[in-house]
């Protein structure tokens, strides 16, 4: 499951591909995003973790492992607690329990977040990767940012959706419901992401707690694809 304002394809074929050969990957566009449509001007964190249930009905799939990213994480962690028997394992990538005990974004992160009127969105991409990515990425995979701006601009995120996808995760507090979490977690975070600091990474590993917590260095908040190779080598060591 992925991340605010972020549609399945934007997952990357390097981070995928590798699951794929062995396992069978099912990935969602989150409500309003994509292909996925809502006619509703706000949602809950929990309609999110229905939705997810529902997409799991729809594969015939009665239990799986769960791998979320950023807001994804923060759904996956509802679905963990809400329906355990549902989680086989957990992967919870760049992400936070939330409420008051989380750890801030850095300034200059939260301001991406806010609309700037009058550029494209493919700009408006474009900054945001830049500064939500590790120092140093964006000028060093100048065509890896190119294709992501590309596609967003392709498949845009409407702003009512991003308002509403934002309000759901100021309004969910999982601080303690992930203390009752019994599903083998695996935590990955990068130890540069200025959104969700890895502060948080850490601390929702100590909590859950986690049976695995892995850090990368310079890797902001995108570990799929800032490391992919390295993600999903953790990631299918921890599923076998």
């Amino acid at each position: 499951m992925m991340g605010l304002g972020c549609h399945a394809s934007e997952w990357g074929d390097a981070f995928l591909d590798p699951l794929c050969e062995k396992y069978r990957v099912v990935t969602m566009d989150n409500r309003g995003i994509g292909e996925s449509q809502s006619s509703v001007e706000t949602w809950s964190m929990h309609d999110m973790a229905v939705d997810a249930w529902a997409v799991l009905d729809a594969v015939g799939v009665a239990s799986a492992h769960v791998l979320g990213t950023s807001m994804g994480g923060m759904v996956a962690q509802l679905l963990a607690s809400e329906t355990p028997e549902r989680v086989q394992k957990l992967v919870l990538m760049a992400t936070t329990f939330g409420g008051r005990e989380a750890i801030p974004p850095a300034p200059e992160a939260a301001a991406v977040l806010l609309p700037v009127p009058g550029i494209t969105v493919a700009e408006l991409q474009r900054r945001c990767l830049r500064v939500l990515t590790a120092p140093g990425f964006a000028d060093a995979n100048p065509e890896l940012i190119e294709r992501l701006a590309q596609l967003r601009q392709r498949v845009p995120t409407r702003g009512r959706v991003f308002k509403a996808q934002f309000g759901s995760i100021v309004n969910s507090d999982r601080s303690q419901s992930v203390r009752g979490l019994r599903a083998p977690t695996l935590v990955v975070h990068g130890q540069d992401d200025p959104l969700i600091p890895v502060e948080n990474g850490k601390l929702l590993a100590a909590r859950i707690p986690a049976q695995r917590c892995v850090l990368f260095d310079d890797c902001g908040h995108f570990p799929h694809f800032e490391k992919p190779a390295e993600s999903v080598a953790v990631v299918l060591d921890f599923l076998a």
